[in-house]
């Protein structure tokens, strides 16, 4: 019994230095940089999830403080009306809309049709399609925001029998209507963001490597 007294000592001290890195890997989570993380990977492209499918919070993360925030808007938190997410929305890290080339200067947007997904996740995807929204900023001058379509690269984890443009308009010809009223209608700008024109997945990979900040 005399030796077996240090050896619960020593094995509980151990546990409380496990749960103690587990509670900093938690936070480092929070305010990792998401932005650093690289565009492409070898075979797919990036994204990080800010509001998991299903959720109608309006959760951004914000670069200088490395941290997933409510969206705010004179002063209250906002809510996507009515109708959550019906993906993973979020963004393409390493991109940026540089107001100087008529950007909005945010990342690029995209929607994840997958299971939902928690706020922070990275996960390597397929984009299906792009759609450019026209948006009306009170201004003579339209600003033009990409948003990509996409589902995961891994099949486990998709929602849609589809892989590219072609098959999700044969499989699900009535999905971007719903998509693009959702955006226009519930999300953000409401009233104010007009899609102007769409492309397949080549046409937003080239458009991702456009915006992509780490080309240079």
């Amino acid at each position: 019994m005399k030796n077996s007294l240090p050896h619960y000592r020593q094995s509980f001290l151990l546990l409380i230095i496990i749960f103690l890195f587990s509670i900093q890997g938690c936070g480092n989570k929070q305010m990792r940089n998401f932005n650093a993380i690289p565009t492409f990977t070898q075979n797919h492209v990036n994204a990080v999830i800010e509001i998991p499918a299903g959720t109608n919070q309006k959760l951004e993360y914000n670069i200088e403080k490395k941290m997933f925030l409510v969206e705010q808007s004179d002063g209250s938190e906002q809510i996507i009306d009515f109708l959550p997410s019906p993906g993973n929305y979020g963004f393409v890290p390493g991109t940026f809309l540089d107001p100087i080339m008529g950007g909005n200067g945010d990342p690029i947007d995209i929607l994840i049709l997958s299971e939902s997904l928690p706020t922070g996740t990275t996960i390597e995807v397929i984009p299906l399609l792009i759609l450019y929204f026209t948006i009306d900023p009170g201004i003579n001058s339209p600003v033009t925001v990409p948003k990509i379509i996409a589902v995961p690269a891994s099949e486990r984890l998709r929602i849609v029998n589809a892989v590219n443009y072609e098959e999700l308009f044969d499989n699900y010809p009535e999905i971007v209507d719903i998509l693009v009223i959702w955006l226009q209608k519930y999300y953000k700008d409401a009233g104010s963001m007009m899609l102007k024109a769409m492309g397949d997945g080549e046409v937003a990979v080239n458009e991702i490597r456009k915006w992509d900040i780490m080309r240079f």
